[in-house]
């Protein structure tokens, strides 16, 4: 895992180093060049900025948008439920507990999951990012502090 953590983090190295060479070698690169200057947008009606306004005068409709077809306003979302082998893949992911605050981990984080918990917010908040962490460096994201 460290040496593609490495690898990683070298690639930007080399791309920087890439570009700066090639930069080098660039028609007029060395050349001594005065301030650029760039043209403010002049004040337009219908401009601001870089967007450009619509302008809306006498009898002219808005655009409107597209109406929700009255079926799809019933559709409730699906919640997906994590099955016993998530569970059992989270347990196995906190490598740094012991038996008995794996069980307690994985219990706290299933009652903040069905909306039964007792802990505080902040408490939960802290749970769901070290979950978070686990689930990355389960899954290779090396180098992410908790």
């Amino acid at each position: 895992m460290k040496g593609r953590a490495g690898a990683w983090l070298l690639l930007p190295l080399l791309a920087a180093l890439l570009a700066g060479l090639l930069f080098l070698h660039a028609p007029g690169a060395g050349a001594v060049q005065g301030p650029v200057v760039e043209p403010t947008p002049a004040e337009e009606p219908g401009q601001a900025g870089k967007m450009t306004v619509i302008v809306i005068t006498g009898d002219q409709v808005p655009p409107q948008g597209v109406p929700i077809p009255s079926s799809w306003r019933d559709i409730e979302p699906e919640k997906c439920e994590p099955s016993e082998e998530d569970w059992a893949f989270i347990r196995d992911a906190a490598t740094n507990l012991s038996e008995e605050e794996k069980t307690r981990f994985v219990t706290e984080v299933r009652e903040i999951y069905a909306g039964e918990s007792t802990l505080s917010q902040g408490e939960q908040d802290d749970l769901l990012g070290r979950l978070g962490y686990y689930l990355i460096e389960a899954t290779d994201g090396a180098g992410t502090t908790p």
